[in-house]
């Protein structure tokens, strides 16, 4: 399989490897800092996870601009280090008895801001650090697998963890991670790429950075399929996140009459569907890339109705795992187009676009699922959703078909 060619690569299995103790660590932070915010203020403390989300959307396009501006090796680096010490600073705050809500709020709009310059940095280096097409793919799907295995396993380690650790011990695992996640950046040497050229014509300042936005955009208007998957993407985070981030442990209450264990089940079931597809996806040679993406997000809708179709917790687990298994399928040929068919210099802002577009739906569509599931039962605004994101993804065949699409020249 070629995921084990990519991590008989020495930097790349570093690379990697660090990512995914630093989203373990970033899920750990997740648990701690609701479960304490919501200790502290009760409901008011959903106010920590908007304000990163906040954070996070506020300056995501700027982010990518920088990262196709600076040097991408030394930015994730100084990033994870603000991390850390930010993060490193809640336990101590706990310790000595200090830590309040708007100091919670204050680390999650740092960790949330700078964060918007890693991802960018990260993905838009990877076709340096991979060489050739063929790992570029393997090492997009390890890439993407870090989070999926953060949700496949988080919830047990979580679980064991807290039975021998203070919670606010979350926040140092989590402040570690961004330390080694430093450090492997840091040891994969100045070899590769880091910096992009860049047009020495370019202007500085708000009318460069608007500049280089519109240009990004004029990359993406060319490029048919990416523009498509980028504005129907919005559209479907909205549907996804009704449909399992506020539906799942809906199911599991109302209709399944069960607790927050069938909850579990079902979101770890997911991650297992999303991990099992990656390593599937990421070894395949992918010829048509954009029916591949479109199919994807069928295989999405699809489980999401099995999920419903019978109220008993297995075919619930079944279907959760189904529509898990298209998640790859439309993430990483994405994630090629935008690397193999764009210039490198502004894979970071188009990247962003994408993140900025995808979270804006999903906020709408957790804003939404209220009076959704307030008028209609669970089973039916699930179905909905999953009608919604069946429907972007016949429209985009019906608009590209089955054969890979001729790009543009960017």
């Amino acid at each position: 399989m070629l995921f084990l060619k990519v991590l008989l690569k020495r930097h790349l299995a570093l690379l990697w490897s660090s990512q995914v103790l630093s989203a373990m660590g970033d899920y750990f932070y997740e648990i701690a800092v609701m479960w304490i915010a919501i200790k502290v203020a009760g409901s008011v403390g959903s106010i920590v996870a908007a304000a990163e989300s906040g954070a996070t959307l506020l300056f995501g396009l700027l982010g990518g601009v920088y990262a196709d501006r600076w040097n991408r090796q030394t930015t994730m680096i100084v990033v994870n280090i603000i991390q850390a010490i930010a993060v490193g600073t809640l336990p101590i705050l706990a310790w000595l008895g200090g830590l309040q809500l708007w100091y919670l709020i204050l680390v999650a709009i740092l960790v949330g801001s700078v964060g918007a310059l890693f991802s960018p940095a990260l993905q838009a280096s990877l076709p340096a650090l991979a060489g050739d097409s063929s790992t570029l793919q393997a090492t997009n799907g390890l890439m993407d697998i870090t989070r999926r295995l953060a949700r496949a396993l988080g919830p047990s380690l979580a679980g064991l963890l807290v039975a021998f650790m203070p919670l606010t011990q979350f926040f140092t695992l989590d402040s570690i991670s961004f330390v080694i996640s430093a450090l492997a950046i840091l040891f994969l040497g100045r070899n590769f790429a880091w910096k992009p050229e860049r047009d020495e014509q370019s202007k500085h300042g708000v009318s460069g950075i608007v500049e280089e936005l519109v240009g990004a955009l004029r990359l993406v208007h060319m490029h048919a399929p990416l523009l498509w998957a980028i504005v129907a993407g919005g559209f479907i985070s909205a549907a996804w996140s009704a449909a399992f981030v506020v539906g799942a442990p809906l199911l599991a209450d109302r209709v399944l009459h069960a607790n927050v264990g069938a909850y579990g089940f079902i979101v770890g079931a997911y991650g297992v569907g999303n991990v099992l597809s990656n390593l599937v996806v990421g070894s395949l040679t992918i010829k048509r890339r954009v029916m591949m993406m479109l199919v994807g997000k069928l295989v999405v809708a699809g489980g999401f109705l099995f999920m419903v179709s019978i109220p008993v917790l297995p075919v619930a687990l079944l279907g959760s795992a189904l529509a898990a298994l298209g998640g790859p399928m439309g993430d990483i040929p994405i994630l090629m187009m935008m690397q193999m068919d764009l210039p490198a210099n502004s894979i970071g802002k188009i990247y962003s676009l994408r993140i900025t577009i995808s979270e804006a739906g999903s906020a709408l569509g957790l804003l939404l699922a209220a009076p959704l599931y307030h008028y209609l039962s669970v089973p039916i605004a699930i179905i909905c959703c999953a009608l919604v994101i069946a429907a972007t993804s016949v429209l985009g065949l019906m608009r590209f078909g089955f054969a890979e699409p001729v790009i543009k020249n960017a």
